[in-house]
């Protein structure tokens, strides 16, 4: 839920509240709940700085409860956009959140994530072909491990870009390539390198 006040044509001061329910099948038997919950709270402002750049900046608090109990995460935590249209075909988009949840890979975790991303776009031969590049930065960093063997940080660097090819408003060809990079402190046991290149089709009804 989010409430806004326009204090001018270019500034709007922004309050935002959150609730996220988490449910997970623990069938390990770590003998722990299967519910988790988070409230998050914040403030802030954004609209536009100029007529070509608009953004948004919001921080406050979050409370993450854990399997019921097992644990509870309090801290600060942060949303925070911008996007800059240079001129006709060029764009660009930058991106950092944080937010408290369960692990999206281990039994019995939670896990704070901070993520960064900035994104280019430039728009091809008369807006059919459009060029995409982005590059994300993302830690993840354990607050509650039942396992000690699961308790590390995770830092993911990835690159990615891609073609866009509208047929006409219906049909667009797409391909991606994308590269990722994932470091741990854990002794490199979590650590892997990944390449990964897509193509396909999309329609729009």
């Amino acid at each position: 839920a989010e409430i806004g006040y326009a204090a001018s044509k270019w500034f709007d001061i922004l309050l935002a509240a959150s609730y996220q329910d988490y449910s997970q099948d623990n069938t390990k038997g770590y003998g722990i709940g299967k519910e988790s919950n988070g409230t998050t709270l914040h403030i802030g402002f954004g609209s536009y700085a100029t007529e070509r750049i608009s953004y948004r900046l919001l921080a406050g608090w979050t409370r993450f409860e854990y399997a019921g109990g097992a644990d509870t995460s309090n801290g600060m935590t942060y949303s925070i956009s911008g996007k800059w249209q240079i001129g006709e075909t060029w764009n660009l988009v930058a991106l950092a959140a944080s937010y408290y949840q369960p692990s999206e890979r281990e039994y019995a975790t939670a896990q704070r994530t901070d993520a960064l991303s900035f994104g280019v776009a430039k728009s091809l031969i008369r807006g059919k072909l459009n060029a995409t590049f982005d590059v994300c930065y993302r830690h993840e960093g354990h607050t509650y491990s039942e396992d000690p063997e699961r308790d590390y940080d995770l830092d993911i660097l990835t690159f990615r870009g891609g073609l866009n090819y509208s047929i006409n408003n219906y049909m667009t060809i797409f391909t991606r390539g994308e590269y990722r990079d994932s470091m741990s402190d854990k002794s490199g046991y979590y650590d892997y390198e990944r390449f990964r290149v897509s193509v396909g089709l999309r329609l729009t009804y």
